[in-house]
């Protein structure tokens, strides 16, 4: 699964497009307003993540209300595209992702 994608999300507030980097168990990303890192595990077919997401920038609303918080994604791999949902671990807030492979990355 590594590889640069590009991640459409909804949370409760709202929707968003970013960009991830997944490379050797890490990942990073991205969008106008937040940065994510974290680390990730995948068997081939099915990716396991925890993402901590930050602010970045001011101004944007972010689809979980909140300035930073710990995310944990499941998502399974069908073609060049991941389907994952997610939540922030103690809370029902539910998160969906759309996960689109552009290109592989060289280490």
């Amino acid at each position: 699964m590594e590889g640069f994608w590009t991640v459409q999300f909804s949370g409760v507030q709202g929707f968003g497009f970013g960009v991830v980097t997944l490379v050797g168990g890490k990942l990073y990303g991205g969008d106008s307003a937040f940065i994510y890192t974290g680390t990730y595990a995948d068997d081939g077919t099915t990716l396991n993540a925890k993402v901590h997401v930050r602010r970045g920038a001011p101004g944007a609303q972010s689809v979980m209300g909140r300035d930073q918080f710990d995310l944990e994604l499941n998502g399974t791999l069908n073609g060049n595209s991941i389907a994952a949902s997610g939540s922030i671990p103690g809370i029902p807030m539910r998160f969906q992702a759309t996960l689109t492979k552009v290109e592989n990355v060289a280490r």
